[in-house]
């Protein structure tokens, strides 16, 4: 016991010692790597002091019931072991407090009074040992102790769980009334991070770097950028979290907290795809917009009971393990109301959508009521498959490929009362085979080959049905057209897969150009085929149609390497906040993206310059090296400083190619992806090193000036 008492002492009075310099100089201390997880494990051991100093208050408080020297022995033992589990809980929550996404005044209450609790602990052990017959004294230490451990815990319990957790306050909120005006974003979307988000993402703590209390703090993002990127869902990191499987490290919410549902994903994933707008109200959307659909029963959700009648159906609920089975990151199933057996279904992402994603929805075929394949790859032979759920009510086939001339297979939907046909290609013809549907009430056709005499005609024909054709321009008004959409997933071109653009208006002229130039809207090339390029290449186009606005110009840079070298490796080795995959991340023919620099696409370079050697399987003649760099003016990140192309038969045997100074821009500048070209002879070539310098010091006209720049490399072709 001797022998013990003396190493426990020694190591106590080391960790204080350490915690006392650790508070002084904690401004200039830097956690290495191998210590985070150290840090990570204080909520496990913080629960060992708590439990022990309330054991040890009650045995000293009941210590007259306890005989002979035994008790002295054991006592002071336990005073011994709540001390050091004090001191290591203090020691780990100043590692894990430096990792920040904490809020700074309550972080430094939770810090210092779990310091002053472990020093408290540990003059206990001085106070045990040396005046044992001067009660008063311990029992006042004790008693403080009791105090501050209360004290540490509460702040603690602030930091993790929000200000009021301990004590909440009493909702005095009165209940909103959503209406037609109320904004999306308030109404639906608001209500779904508060429920599932807040807990981790608030002015007390930040997970991340990220505040979601607040719409600025959404918009601005955490430290791995924004949480959705305007229009594109796959790509947005709220989404891509919230479809991981449940045991990935990255899923959101982590495991163990209330999860999203199906339909809370499914409305997140089309209010991101209509553009994100916080103000966008219920009104302003179209009758048959998916968001328009998922909002509309989050609203109702949210109204009181009596508002919500519920439709009966005669059907049986399907199981929540068929449900669960049939939810993807590309389709969501979910109920259309809480107590209600019926099902909607929304496919995401053409380029993911499989015939067979379809059938698979033969399991719920009962229950299904509502389909939205809005902008899917539909074809005819898939409505045969549709024309199984027979208790289908609403069907949405916006933008998909039908014709038309399979539209007969839907005539078994005799409960079908809303079908959505607009940017098809169905006609007048097709479009008489649904009067044998005895409950259609509307069809859309937006944007297809009917005519506004054909829409007469068969609005006169069948009264009972309501066609709606969507907005009709006078002659005398003149709207301004979308942007072309770009139908390119990756900006790395192929042979197989040039640039290719399209325009949902019918009668729309892409005008582009390749020479960085805005394309004019009467002189610049006209778009009729997919664009072949050989090199790094800027593609503009714009939209120009008679009698309408011309659209806004686009901008792309799309990246080809002829040759490939079969192995990258890094002489010098990258920030180790910015270490990618390695060498592979520059060859691996995945691009970044400038709204998260630390994806593993991304390689950053700032102490030191950007060196790698590429050796292919044989010697090639190398006219162009293009390094395909991000530049974020306002986070440090800039082109290089100099950028050296040398080359040789081996590594051994290198000599200077090229030298170049790239132009470094002059003011702040929008967030891109450009590229650093070097032009070579043509030299044979079996290994190639580049090197890429950093700006040294910022210039003069940048708010951090003098301060080092940042060089990001993601991808390297050669040609």
């Amino acid at each position: 016991m001797l022998r013990f008492q003396t190493l426990t002492s020694t190591v106590l009075f080391a960790i204080h010692v350490l915690l006392v310099f650790l508070l002084v100089f904690q401004e200039k201390v830097s956690i290495p790597d191998w210590l985070h997880p150290v840090g990570r494990m204080h909520p496990m051991l913080l629960h060992l002091p708590i439990g022990l100093l309330v054991l040890a208050g009650l045995l000293w408080l009941f210590r007259q019931e306890f005989e002979g020297v035994g008790f002295a022995k054991l006592f002071g033992f336990l005073l011994t072991i709540t001390a050091l589990s004090a001191a290591l809980s203090a020691l780990m929550g100043f590692f894990l407090s430096r990792e920040g996404g904490y809020t700074a005044n309550l972080l430094d209450w939770h810090k210092y009074s779990g310091v002053a609790l472990s020093f408290l602990t540990y003059g206990l052990i001085l106070l045990n040992e040396k005046q044992a017959n001067k009660t008063q004294f311990f029992n006042l230490a004790l008693a403080t102790s009791a105090l501050v451990l209360v004290v540490t815990g509460h702040f603690g319990a602030s930091l993790t769980h929000g200000e009021n957790y301990l004590f909440p306050s009493k909702n005095t909120e009165l209940p909103i009334a959503f209406t037609e005006d109320t904004p999306v974003f308030v109404g639906a979307i608001e209500p779904i991070l508060k429920a599932k988000c807040y807990q981790c993402h608030n002015e007390q703590k930040q997970k991340g770097g990220l505040l979601m209390t607040s719409l600025t703090g959404l918009l601005k993002g955490g430290k791995n950028g924004p949480i959705w990127v305007v229009g594109d869902p796959l790509n947005s990191h709220i989404t891509q979290r919230a479809n991981l499987p449940m045991d990935d490290k990255k899923h959101m919410p982590p495991k163990g907290k209330p999860q999203l549902a199906p339909d809370e994903v499914a409305l997140l994933t089309a209010w991101i795809k209509s553009g994100a707008d916080a103000k966008k109200t219920l009104k302003s959307l179209a009758q048959n917009d998916p968001l328009r659909t998922l909002a509309q029963a989050a609203f109702n959700q949210k109204a009181p009971q009596s508002a919500q009648p519920v439709e009966a159906y005669a059907f049986d609920a399907a199981s929540d393990e068929t449900i669960q089975k049939l939810n993807t990151p590309f389709r969501v199933v979910f109920p259309l109301a809480h107590t209600s057996p019926a099902l909607q279904a929304d496919f995401f992402v053409r380029q993911a959508y499989k015939p067979a994603h379809l059938s698979e929805l033969s399991d719920v075929k009962k229950q299904l009521v509502v389909l939205n394949l809005s902008n899917m790859p539909v074809r005819d032979e898939d409505l045969k498959t549709i024309g199984q759920f027979n208790n289908l009510e609403k069907l949405i086939l916006n933008n998909s490929d039908i014709t038309g001339k399979a539209l007969s297979e839907l005539t078994s939907l005799a409960k079908l009362k809303s079908l959505a046909l607009s940017g098809t290609k169905v006609n007048r013809e097709a479009l008489s085979l649904l009067a044998q549907l005895p409950d259609l009430k509307e069809v859309f056709v937006w944007n297809t080959p009917v005519s506004a005499k054909d829409m007469a005609l068969l609005q006169q024909q069948y009264k009972q049905i309501h066609f709606e054709a969507g907005y009709v321009p006078d002659d005398s008004e003149i709207l301004k057209l979308n942007t072309p959409i770009l139908v390119n997933e990756d900006f790395i071109v192929t042979d197989k897969m040039p640039i290719i653009f399209r325009h949902p208006l019918k009668g729309v002229t892409v005008r582009y150009t390749t020479n960085g130039a805005d394309p004019d809207t009467t002189q610049s090339p006209i778009y009729q085929k997919p664009i072949p390029v050989n090199d790094y290449t800027i593609v503009k186009a714009r939209a120009t149609k008679d009698k309408w606005y011309a659209s806004d110009v686009v901008e792309y840079a799309f990246f080809k390497g002829t040759y490939h070298p079969v192995s990258a490796d890094l002489a010098n080795l990258p920030d180790p906040k910015y270490h990618g995959e390695g060498g592979k991340t520059l060859i691996d023919q995945k691009k970044g993206t400038v709204d998260n620099f630390k994806d593993v696409a991304w390689l950053g370079y700032r102490e030191k310059p950007f060196e790698a050697l590429f050796t292919f399987a044989s010697s090639v003649a190398i006219k162009s090296v293009t390094l395909s760099i991000g530049k974020h003016v306002s986070r440090f990140i800039m082109p290089p400083a100099t950028v050296e192309i040398w080359g040789g038969p081996d590594k051994m045997h290198l000599k200077l190619l090229q030298k170049i100074q790239p132009e470094q821009p002059q003011k702040e500048q929008a967030a891109r992806i450009e590229a650093v070209q070097a032009g070579l002879k043509g030299d044979a070539c079996a290994v190639l090193k580049i090197i890429a310098r950093p700006v040294a010091k910022l210039p003069a006209w940048h708010p951090k000036k003098g301060e080092p720049g940042w060089v990001f490399v993601d991808e390297v072709f050669f040609n």
